[in-house]
């Protein structure tokens, strides 16, 4: 299954330096995982921002975003996850991050942006969290 197949013309446009997988949560009422690899910054935020979009316009509420494999994220580029969360929020949803690699999660940290985010080690206690919603703990 591709991405287009999940949200429709979510891959219409494509950035080189960012590539995003979707895959359903299953067992998750309006659940989406979205794998990240390569790096979020000022360039490609809106990028991001306009295709997740789409994913919300989709039914997409309870957001997991994979971060194993993003290298980078700029100030710019984590603002898109306040977005992201501000939307689910205001939809009823939640989103939940995992696998925050140390750079990524230091440009976090020197935002004070840390305590905005359920932030979890592994992709399965954040896939947990959003299925149980915002009762269980973060890491």
């Amino acid at each position: 299954m591709n991405n287009n197949d999940i949200v429709p013309c979510f891959d219409s446009d494509t950035d080189e330096k960012l590539f995003i997988a979707l895959e359903r949560m299953e067992g998750v009422e309006g659940g989406l995982v979205v794998r990240l690899s390569g790096y979020i910054d000022t360039y490609n935020s809106m990028h991001i921002q306009q295709r997740m979009q789409k994913a919300f316009d989709a039914g997409f509420t309870r957001v997991l975003f994979d971060m194993r494999a993003l290298a980078y994220a700029s100030s710019t580029g984590i603002y898109s996850f306040i977005c992201f969360r501000n939307v689910c929020q205001r939809l009823g949803g939640d989103i939940a991050l995992a696998g925050m690699q140390d750079v990524v999660a230091g440009v976090f940290d020197i935002l004070g942006f840390m305590s905005f985010f359920p932030i979890f080690d592994s992709v399965e206690d954040a896939r947990h969290f959003l299925g149980r919603g915002r009762m269980a703990e973060a890491s």
